[in-house]
């Protein structure tokens, strides 16, 4: 179940669960639980990928929707995420500066890729801490392209754990839409979803933060 960081008459800050859906899911979501809360018509100011675990910003009311939908788009929202990285960064901070777009030539139609012709995407990142094979890394977004941290990640060779898109084999994907989390698809992945958290919102000087989940903490003690 999400749990709750933040809430006044304006604004909600959740800590979403990996492997809940925003919306459009026929499954549990944030936005039903939302709406189990009392809030009529949820505003997800910014939206996960239902693997993705964090914090998640909901406008309760319009107003505070669009004055907060105004400074998405100014890029005045910082966010930062913890990942769990395949390999060994060589360097310990840098940015990643390669516009991202849609493939047609992937067996996955959502599967973006590090295109010219794309849209401007830029990430910065700073290793947090090398494991033997795995590196944890901070991630910096400085536009919100979808799947934007995992293209760049996989696109510098170190895929995020688990992701079953940008991993080892895009075809995991339709493999677990269609069979779920199998214990050889665990085997090539090592976890049943991917290791990235939304960890940290700055909002009109206030700092919000979630911790890292239990799966995440695991992966890291088991393998540090």
């Amino acid at each position: 179940m999400p749990t709750v960081i933040f809430e006044d008459d304006d604004l909600l800050v959740v800590d979403k669960p990996g492997n809940l859906a925003c919306h459009s899911s026929d499954r549990p979501t944030l936005a039903g639980w939302l709406r189990e809360q009392g809030i009529v018509t949820p505003r997800m100011i910014n939206r996960l990928d239902r693997e993705t675990s964090g914090l998640v910003l909901v406008a309760k009311n319009e107003r505070a929707g669009k004055i907060l939908g105004k400074q998405v788009l100014r890029r005045e929202i910082e966010k930062e995420y913890i990942a769990i990285c395949w390999g060994e960064f060589e360097k310990d901070a840098g940015v990643v500066d390669a516009p991202i777009g849609i493939t047609k030539d992937s067996v996955v139609y959502t599967r973006r890729v590090v295109d010219p012709a794309g849209k401007p995407s830029v990430t910065e990142f700073s290793v947090e801490q090398r494991l033997p094979g795995f590196t944890v890394v901070r991630l910096k977004p400085r536009t919100g392209r979808a799947h934007q941290l995992r293209v760049h990640m996989a696109s510098l060779g170190h895929p995020i754990v688990g992701d079953k898109i940008y991993g080892p084999d895009e075809r995991l994907y339709l493999e677990f839409i269609e069979k779920g989390v199998t214990g050889e698809m665990l085997g090539r992945l090592l976890m049943p979803r991917h290791a990235l958290h939304a960890g940290k919102v700055i909002l009109q000087g206030r700092q919000f933060e979630a911790p890292l989940p239990d799966d995440m903490r695991a992966f890291i003690e088991e393998h540090g």
